[in-house]
């Protein structure tokens, strides 16, 4: 994940550069959310829903753009009668198309759809004794849809829905709320 964030660190110096001299624009865009996930730890696995942050790069146009995105996650459910506590920690990176469709002028729907990489650890702590179990890294396909409201000819503030396929054939939902920037044209 660390290369990762170097590799957008790069890409978004050199296309802040290229944004302002082509048609082409950057958006860069802070995300938080709340999502519905699997949690394998402890047996069975179930869903947890927790609070998401990160960023979203766009780099193309409002019919077309490149899509980027990071996110964190962390949760912890307490077992009481077990003498349990589960902490979970998921990093994401997320790569994809999304198509702005504009309905006015400072009303849009957007669809998102791409892939997800996953990776992250449990720290299962019974008893006192804690035990780290690592998530393996997996890749999962997601597709989106959401709203976009205009509040100045460079920012915007976005609303969206994502189903992400997961390894059990099941989908996990997140839901996100973010403030856009524009730079370029």
């Amino acid at each position: 994940m660390k290369q990762f964030m170097i590799l957008v660190a790069l890409l978004l110096f050199s296309s802040i550069s290229f944004a302002q001299k082509s048609k082409s624009k950057l958006t860069i865009e802070p995300i938080y959310g709340v999502e519905t996930r699997l949690v394998r730890y402890p047996a069975p696995p179930r869903y947890v829903t927790g609070a998401t942050y990160g960023a979203r790069l766009l780099f193309g146009s409002n019919i077309i753009a490149a899509e980027g995105e990071y996110t964190t996650a962390k949760s912890r459910e307490d077992y009481p009668l077990a003498d349990q506590k589960v902490e979970d920690t998921v990093e994401r990176a997320s790569l994809g198309i999304r198509s702005t469709l504009p309905m006015s002028k400072f009303f849009g729907i957007f669809l998102r759809a791409g892939a997800r990489a996953s990776q992250g650890e449990s720290v299962v702590t019974t008893s006192g004794v804690s035990e780290t179990k690592p998530n393996p890294l997996t890749v999962d396909p997601y597709a989106g849809a959401g709203i976009q409201v205009a509040i100045h000819s460079n920012f915007a503030l976005n609303a969206g829905a994502t189903l992400i396929r997961n390894a059990e054939d099941k989908y996990d939902t997140q839901y996100t709320l973010g403030l856009s920037a524009k730079i370029g044209k």
